[in-house]
């Protein structure tokens, strides 16, 4: 998902399912993320030994561009409800070849001697093709549409490539969002797994896209999830940041190993019309990538956690994801422990998704408690030095004590011109540092810092009492402006929740 273009990416590992014989199916041995080790030896793979978890009794949905809910290798699993935003005459399934292959990663049909086998074979999905008209209100309708019914909403698509600008959350998606955990799944709430997206690269020795920069995949109601390629390595184009919760592996590169899945039934897909040396039978696409990719894979690990332990929350699985991860890439300079003990990365979050330990954190976990929410608000008032490193920084004493699920910090230096130029870095009591935003390429320069909402997974588990600290650097000279006031909302329980 080039976040607007829905590119594709995804990836993780999967061993044997036991059951049904998905040997029996041709193209599993061409399925290399369901099982394999990354060049340091490092597990890279699901690992999933629980035989019997494959997903029944959960409803899936994707939004996304449609399914072709007569493919060989899906239709037995489709289940009621799935919805068209558009006129009748164009039909559900044109042009469904992403929606398609998201689907399939999740909920293949195992055994049945065709093309694949799915993360959770078992598994009902239904499709919501909002974005074949992708207004904000078809969106904001197919988060929430049948939201009693559906368990897990998998989204491989994001904003537009903001190419470094921030694009805040629209409303009515924040509103469905919040419907969507609060109401959805009998007031379990609905986990929505996102594409973390494409954006990132390098221009002139400086960074693009970041998650904190979109509103979509930097708030606490999504699960962003970011890609790897073959190797456990961070995906060129997966972006970075510090509310991302756990990586999925993908084609991590143009000429990198792609992602086999299934395509449109006929000529009109991805095989042969991008990949004209794709499969020969062209229901089936060996290149799929992208974070569109990745978002499904942990989709379908969600919907096993499900199974063994329907009385889930939406936010239990973001922490059961978060804690049952496993570090990949090892020797990445970026990963450190936070307070709570829990490696944390700024490219891959928590790690690896791991299905395995994922399930079993899931069968034994008694539920988060109740949340609370505190806020503190400083204004600052002091200009921010141009170009100088030493910059300005602010505390803010929290006086209560949580345990950390997620926190959020509101910016405001509105005044300043080139919000490219800042480095914004929180510190927390406990000494981890989440990286906000980053000296990065802003292709147009035409937003500023105006109380903008950053998110942060990365204190996971810590205790919220004490100092914390939020610190602005100007890494470019030319163009000045004021860290004028921030604002800190922590969100967590009073009780341990590991």
């Amino acid at each position: 998902m080039s976040r607007s273009s829905l590119f594709s990416a995804c990836l993780i590992f999967l061993s044997g399912c036991g059951g049904s014989n998905y040997e029996s199916d041709p193209l599993v041995t061409e399925q290399w993320y369901l099982s394999g080790s990354d060049l340091d030896g490092n597990m890279v793979h699901i690992n999933l030994n629980q035989h019997y978890y494959k997903g029944r009794g959960v409803l899936v949905a994707t939004v996304d561009n449609g399914i072709d809910v007569f493919h060989e290798d899906l239709r037995a699993n489709i289940g009621e409800g799935s919805y068209s935003y558009l006129p009748e005459e164009y039909g559900f399934s044109q042009k469904a070849d992403h929606g398609t292959a998201t689907a399939v990663i999740i909920a293949a049909i195992e055994g049945n001697g065709k093309g694949i086998k799915g993360i959770a074979p078992q598994v009902r999905i239904i499709g919501f093709n909002a974005l074949r008209l992708a207004t904000v209100s078809n969106l904001a309708d197919a988060l929430v549409r049948e939201k009693e019914r559906v368990w897990i909403s998998n989204n491989s698509w994001g904003d537009i490539n903001s190419w470094g600008e921030p694009l805040a959350l629209k409303s009515l998606i924040r509103d469905a969002l919040i419907d969507g955990v609060t109401d959805g799944r009998s007031g379990r709430g609905i986990a929505y797994v996102f594409a973390a997206g494409n954006g990132d690269g390098v221009i002139n020795d400086l960074p693009i896209d970041n998650v904190n920069y979109s509103g979509l995949v930097n708030n606490r109601y999504t699960i962003p999830i970011c890609a790897v390629d073959e190797y456990g390595k961070k995906a060129a184009y997966s972006e970075k940041g510090a509310t991302l919760i756990v990586c999925a592996p993908s084609k991590g590169r143009v000429e990198g190993v792609g992602i086999t899945t299934t395509d449109v039934t006929g000529e009109d897909g991805y095989n042969p019309t991008l990949f004209p040396d794709d499969f020969e039978n062209r229901g089936y696409t060996g290149n799929f990538g992208g974070t569109s990719a990745a978002a499904p894979m942990v989709s379908g690990v969600v919907a096993l956690m499900l199974e063994a332990n329907s009385r889930l929350s939406w936010r239990d699985v973001r922490i059961i994801l978060a804690r049952s991860a496993r570090r990949n890439d090892s020797s990445d300079s970026d990963w450190v422990r936070n307070g709570a003990g829990y490696p944390v990365n700024h490219k891959y979050g928590f790690g690896l998704v791991d299905a395995d330990r994922a399930v079993q954190l899931a069968k034994e976990w008694a539920g988060v408690g109740d949340e609370k929410i505190l806020e503190y608000q400083q204004d600052v008032g002091e200009p921010i030095p141009d170009g100088e490193n030493d910059g300005v920084q602010n505390e803010i004493l929290v006086d209560e004590d949580l345990h950390i699920e997620f926190v959020e910090v509101f910016f405001d230096a509105s005044d300043h011109p080139n919000l490219g130029d800042l480095d914004i870095v929180l510190t927390s009591p406990e000494g981890t540092e989440s990286v906000l935003a980053e000296q990065h390429n802003e292709m147009f320069g035409v937003f500023q810092y105006n109380n903008w909402r950053f998110g942060t997974m990365r204190h996971l588990g810590e205790r919220s009492r004490g100092k914390w600290q939020l610190k602005v650097v100007d890494k470019a000279a030319g163009g000045s402006g004021t860290f004028i006031n921030w604002r800190i909302k922590v969100y967590g329980t009073r009780e341990n929740h590991s």
